[in-house]
């Protein structure tokens, strides 16, 4: 007996504008598995685009079973995927695992056969083709209304409101604007002042939303289509005069100085203690001799609508301290962290229970069978069911395939005269040695809180 997965899929915009839905689909599937005899099982991705997979969990999660399936059923092509790239990479991911799809509805879509996986690949090829013409023609659409006056969305604009299908200033809103603006010239460019204005006049907005109010062309009629270099005149009404939008720009840009490159040691290994949140490099020119500094930028950053900071740990850290640090440390760390994550060979033994799984897993589909076959009655299902599924999620829940840490390279470091090699290297060289090693720095307080090595 085939044990087959039943994909339905249908998007928000069909079932707005068609009244689609996902049971018809699932209706037609089951119809079908049972005139076939086939076990089936059912994932359903609702309100969802096929034009990508990566929102797609159902399709995902079905995904990662397929080595469990026989064959993968939906109703129509579109109902699983319109884009070459994805359909393809599915399609590969399934023959890995000797599973086949099939189209109820559209009697050539069968990839067990070389016409049917030929005729899979154009109509997928056509369906993207026709997304594409789709988009180039909505994209034609929101041109002409432009050209018009017309805005092409309902989402509403802070200092505007939509009437008759055409931004106007929304007085209030508008008004403060104007203020935000002169108060972030009162405060000489100090974002964390003016945020603190901005939260009592702009309810529900967080500090990304003054960023955004803070450069927005629009606010002087020049309207900037989303993600694009292209700006729009006489589109939308201006708020601001540019005179006060310029000021502004200017504070916003004065401490932006062109400096040289400076080489650091440390980047994309510092996280913070506290947040996770990696450590941002700061790079500090006013004394002779350039000191870089890394701080966690989350302390700079306040929670959406509040006075209230994502990370309280203020503190930074000099690149020296580090340096100076992990130099007198390497050894006595190291060797304390080899000794805590060396497995013994005794936790080793039997840790793949891949094939324990699918051992349970088989029995459980057995177990079915032999239910729908009447060979067992309800009360002995249920019992063997509930056993089976208690063991497997137990085995589950014990780490699969845990691979012992190879220390080999971090031990002949270690054994070396690494302190006298290291100070004859350059700083790109000296930057690749701790990468070579280290994995990841933790900083606490302005100092290491703990170290994880590769």
């Amino acid at each position: 007996m085939k044990y087959v997965a039943c994909y339905c899929r249908v998007s928000h915009e069909e079932q707005v504008k068609y009244g689609l839905s996902v049971q018809a689909q699932k209706d037609a599937l089951e119809k079908y598995c049972k005139e076939n005899g086939y076990k089936y099982e059912f994932f359903m991705d609702e309100g969802i685009s096929a034009s990508s997979m990566k929102k797609r969990k159902a399709l995902n999660a079905m995904l990662g079973k397929a080595d469990v399936f026989d064959m993968i059923l939906f109703t129509k092509l579109d109902r699983f995927s319109r884009n070459v790239l994805d359909a393809n990479n599915m399609n590969k991911t399934l023959k890995e695992n000797n599973c086949v799809m099939k189209a109820i509805d559209e009697d050539d879509i069968d990839t067990s056969t070389a016409d049917g996986t030929f005729l899979f690949n154009l109509k997928v090829s056509l369906a993207q083709r026709e997304i594409e013409k789709t988009s180039e023609r909505i994209n034609f659409v929101f041109a002409n209304k432009r050209e018009r006056g017309e805005v092409t969305s309902g989402t509403k604009k802070y200092g505007y409101d939509i009437v008759d299908k055409r931004y106007v200033i929304n007085q209030a809103e508008a008004k403060n604007i104007i203020n935000l603006y002169k108060e972030f010239i009162n405060n000489n460019g100090n974002l964390k002042e003016t945020y603190k204005y901005f939260i009592q006049h702009f309810s529900g907005k967080g500090y990304d939303a003054m960023s955004n109010y803070l450069r927005d062309t629009s606010y002087i009629g020049k309207y900037k289509l989303y993600r694009k270099d292209i700006y729009i005149d006489n589109y939308i009404p201006a708020i601001l005069d540019n005179e006060l939008f310029e000021k502004v720009q200017i504070l916003r840009k004065k401490k932006t100085v062109e400096r040289k490159k400076v080489d650091d040691l440390f980047s994309g290994l510092l996280y913070c203690s506290q947040c996770k949140n990696r450590l941002a490099k700061k790079v500090d020119y006013r004394s002779k001799n350039i000191v870089v500094r890394y701080i966690c930028d989350n302390n700079y950053r306040f929670k959406v609508g509040l006075d209230e900071k994502r990370c309280y740990n203020n503190m930074s850290i000099k690149e020296v301290d580090i340096e100076k640090c992990l130099l007198e440390n390497l050894s006595k760390e190291a060797a304390k962290y080899i000794e805590i994550n060396t497995i013994k060979k005794v936790q080793q033994k039997n840790c793949d229970n891949s094939a324990k799984i699918k051992l349970v897993e088989k029995k459980l589909l057995k177990l079915k069978d032999l239910y729908i076959d009447d060979l067992i009655d309800k009360t002995e299902y249920k019992k063997d069911y509930e056993r089976y599924s208690k063991e497997l999620t137990e085995l589950k829940s014990i780490p699969n395939n845990v691979i012992q840490k190879d220390f080999t390279y971090l031990s002949s470091v270690l054994n070396s005269n690494y302190l006298n090699i290291y100070q004859k290297l350059t700083k790109v060289n000296k930057k690749r040695f701790w990468i070579s090693i280290i994995d990841k720095i933790y900083i606490k307080s302005g100092k290491i809180k703990e170290i994880t090595f590769l």
